[in-house]
């Protein structure tokens, strides 16, 4: 090794260890866990100690390993978090020895980091399970080592290998053995880090057998059915341009780890809500609320709109207010004298109100309804042909001309393209919940689209159905995710999505 290259290490390895110490020594003080980074001092100093040691690169692997096998200190925190960064494939056994320890701070950190080296790790983390499946071992403490840390990893790298050897474990978890049965409850979550919808067809065999099982573990049909629903979500949301008015938990520009919103570079707690967000997950608010968020109660959103009522040309703050109930709800823009409320039931509502919104169509009145918010009682007002939103060159007018009055409502561009991530954000929960329940969801859209063709053209007793026709269908306009065809007999249309 270069004798300078030798000296930096050394000094930097020293400036390890006089960091772990003063760590250490504020451990002790301490009842509960101590954070470096809740000391700003320190917190400047942890990042500069990791900067020193990252950009030795893979001089340095060797030496921090030792530190993995230091449980008392802070230094394996560290040693495992900077093993992460440099990635070399050396590190590997010692990583997977430190996540066996069980520590969750330290477990937390080797996961990422063995993640962040990649395919290198697939295998020795498949031999390390398969090993310590057949040779079961208690730790220093006495307790059984654990398979969940190391099978956590191996699932959140997407690898045929990973995949193909989970699909062996279920095989092997499907008994009577509670420690069996507690694996293969968690392996049935790890199934959605690795996005093949391949085993949607076994997780749905897992939930109906665990269905009605009564045991310590009868999350098992739960997990699975939640990686089903997690998987179709996936599956839409990789399809789909998404711009939500959401939560960091679910956005792919948020580092959870670090917790570093990725558009902006600056600390973002969990829970907080922007406009920047693009989800990459399903949501599920039972976890997310344990950090304080609630994406059924999102915020208001304000801004000012130009508005008519009675003739007078007005300017006032309005409020996109929203409110959602697991297959159902609606969006809101209102003042303290009048509000314009759209209702929704399935994510085709929300799409068609986003599509015209975009520019599609010349008007839209679907669940549209008006409140006075001055009258004495809040009612909708019913008349559905002097209600709804109309294109008006660059813009769109919310009218009512009602008998008591009128106001039409104008949306800009700017206003548009704040509803628009509102709109999302309420398409996606609708999805996420949709998907837990997948048979039941489309039962009830289908019985939404009977009952809509019902009330729209009603049958009469005496009328002889009509035959069939026979469809010609041509093209009649094509949309950027899909093209409309309309058939030259019978004018009905049919959307082909791409």
């Amino acid at each position: 090794m270069d004798e300078t290259v030798d000296e930096t290490m050394d000094e930097a390895l020293c400036a390890l260890d006089d960091l772990c110490d003063k760590i250490d020594c504020r451990q002790k003080e301490l009842e509960e866990y101590f954070h470096p980074e809740s000391d700003e001092k320190l917190a400047a100093e942890l990042i500069s100690v990791k900067k020193r040691l990252a950009e030795l690169g893979k001089v340095v692997v060797e030496p921090l390993t030792d530190y993995l096998y230091d449980e008392e200190s802070y230094g394996c925190v560290i040693a495992a978090d900077v093993l992460g960064e440099i990635g070399s494939p050396v590190a590997i056994p010692a990583l997977i020895d430190a996540i066996e320890i069980g520590m969750d701070d330290l477990c937390e950190i080797t996961l990422a980091a063995l993640v962040k080296i990649g395919a290198p790790a697939v295998q020795p983390l498949i031999d390390r399970i398969g090993y310590r499946i057949d040779n079961p071992k208690t730790d220093g403490y006495g307790y059984k080592i654990d398979i969940i840390y190391t099978l956590g990893a191996l699932s959140e790298i997407r690898d045929p290998r990973s995949f193909d050897f989970m699909v062996k474990l279920l095989d092997r978890f499907e008994g009577d053995d509670d420690d069996d049965l507690r694996n293969l409850s968690y392996l049935c979550t790890c199934f959605y880090d690795q996005h093949n919808p391949a085993i949607i067809p076994r997780m749905r065999a897992i939930a109906e057998k665990y269905r009605d099982f009564s045991g310590m573990y009868f999350n098992i049909s739960a997990e699975a059915e939640d990686t089903i629903m997690r998987l179709g979500v996936y599956q839409v949301i990789g399809s789909e341009e998404w711009e939500i008015y959401g939560c960091c938990r679910i956005c792919e520009n948020y580092d959870r780890y670090g917790g570093v919103c990725l558009i902006s570079g600056n600390h973002e707690p969990r829970g907080n809500f922007c406009f920047e967000c693009r989800p990459n997950d399903a949501f599920d608010c039972k976890i997310c609320s344990l950090d304080g968020c609630d994406i059924f109660n999102l915020p208001s959103v304000e801004l000012n709109l130009k508005y008519r009522r009675d003739g007078e040309e007005l300017v006032d703050r309005f409020r996109i207010m929203t409110d959602y109930h697991q297959d159902s709800g609606f969006i809101g823009i209102e003042n303290d004298l009048i509000e314009f409320n759209f209702t929704f039931c399935t994510v085709d509502d929300l799409i068609e109100l986003k599509e015209f919104l975009k520019g599609e169509g010349d008007c839209f009145s679907g669940g549209v309804r008006v409140f006075d918010h001055t009258s004495d009682r809040f009612d909708p007002v019913v008349a559905k042909d002097l209600v709804g939103l109309v294109r008006q060159g660059d813009h769109v007018a919310a009218v009512y001309k009602g008998h008591e009055f009128e106001v039409e409502l104008i949306l800009d561009s700017a206003a548009i393209s704040t509803l628009i991530p509102v709109i999302d954000t309420q398409r996606f929960l609708l999805l996420c919940d949709s998907y837990r329940m997948l048979d039941e969801f489309y039962a009830m859209q289908e019985k939404v689209s009977k009952l809509r063709g019902f009330v729209e053209s009603p049958a009469l007793e005496e009328e002889t159905p009509e035959s069939e026709c026979d469809h010609e269908f041509e093209l009649l306009k094509t949309h950027k995710k899909y093209t409309v065809h309309k058939c030259v007999k019978c004018g009905e249309t049919k959307k082909e999505f791409s």
